[in-house]
C-alpha cells in the first residue's frame, strides 16, 4: 500500500506537515495491526520545481506533452499515478489554496477532461489560524473530482497560533485525525474507487456525452475516450465498478436532471 502525501507548503514545520505526521502515525498503527506493509511519502510542493500555467491551452488542445513548461510536473504526476491513495493537503493563503496548490491544479487542468486517476483514493485536509476551510477544501475537491479520483474524506483544522506544537494538535483533533486514518487505510485495502457514487456515475455519463462526439470535442480528447473504450454509449464508467443497484438509479436520475442544463 503506497501512500502519497502532497504538502501544498514551504513550511516543513507547520501546521500542515504537523496534520499529515499524526495521520501517518494512525495509519502506521492500522497497518502494524494487519502486518500491512506500508510506504508513506510526505511531499512538499516547495521542494519541487512549478511554474505556473500561461493559459496558452497547448496541454488541452495538443497534449500535455507540449506544454512549453518544462519542470517537474511531469515527476509529481507519476508519483501520483504509483500511489494507491494521494493526501492533498494544504494551509489557507488569503482565503483560498496556497499558491504551489494551485499551481499544481491549473498545470494538471487537462485531466479533467483526460482522466487518469480514477483508480485512486484521496483525501483533502486544510490548516488555517483563521477562516475559509471550507472554500480551499472545495478547491482541491473540485480538482480531484474531475480527474476521477474517490474522495474518502476531508477535513479543516483551526489553529489556535500561529504555530501550535505537534502535541496540542494531537490532543485537540486525535479523534478527528483517528476517524480520516482509518477512512483512508481502509478506503485504500478495500479499493473503494470500485464503488463511486451516483454523481460521479452521472458525471461519467455527461462527460461521455461531450467527450465521445467528435463535432463537441477536441480531437485530442474525443481521440482519448475513443481509445479508452469509453465513447461507447454502454460504457458506464472509467472502470467496472461495483456501485448498488440504488445508487445506479440515483446516477440515472441525476443525469437526466443534468441533461436539462448541460
Amino acid at each position: 500500500m503506497k501512500i502519497l502525501a502532497i504538502i501544498g507548503s514551504y513550511r516543513k514545520n507547520g501546521h500542515t506537515s504537523k496534520i499529515v505526521s499524526l495521520l501517518r502515525e494512525e495509519v502506521d498503527i492500522l497497518a502494524s495491526l494487519d502486518r500491512e506493509v506500508i510506504e508513506f511519502e510526505m511531499l512538499f510542493l516547495g521542494d519541487y520545481e512549478l511554474n505556473h500555467c500561461t493559459g496558452c491551452r497547448a496541454c488541452m488542445t495538443r497534449g500535455e506533452q507540449f506544454c512549453p513548461l518544462k519542470d517537474d510536473v511531469s515527476l509529481l504526476k507519476s508519483k501520483i499515478k504509483e500511489s494507491d491513495a494521494i493526501i492533498f493537503a494544504s494551509p489557507v493563503y488569503v482565503g483560498d489554496v496556497s499558491s504551489s496548490m494551485k499551481a499544481l491544479i491549473d498545470r494538471l487542468a487537462y485531466t479533467c477532461h483526460r482522466q487518469e486517476f480514477y483508480d485512486k483514493c484521496t483525501l483533502i485536509l486544510a490548516t488555517t489560524n483563521a477562516t475559509s476551510l471550507k472554500r480551499t477544501i472545495r478547491t482541491i475537491g473540485a480538482a480531484t473530482y474531475s480527474w476521477g479520483f474517490k474522495t474518502l474524506g476531508t477535513k479543516g483544522f483551526r489553529t489556535v497560533s500561529s504555530n501550535d506544537s505537534k502535541e496540542s494538535l494531537r490532543n485537540r483533533y486525535s479523534k478527528d485525525i483517528s476517524m480520516l486514518a482509518k477512512k483512508l487505510y481502509i478506503g485504500v485495502r478495500n479499493k473503494s474507487y470500485l464503488r463511486p457514487s451516483a454523481l460521479s456515475l452521472a458525471s461519467f455519463k455527461l462527460q461521455q456525452k461531450s467527450r465521445a462526439n467528435p463535432e463537441r470535442s477536441p480531437p485530442i480528447d474525443y481521440n482519448y475516450w475513443k481509445e479508452k473504450g469509453w465513447a461507447d454509449p454502454k460504457i458506464a464508467y472509467y472502470i467496472d465498478h461495483q456501485a448498488g443497484a440504488l445508487t445506479k438509479l440515483g446516477s440515472k436520475l441525476l443525469y437526466g436532471l443534468f441533461s436539462l442544463v448541460f
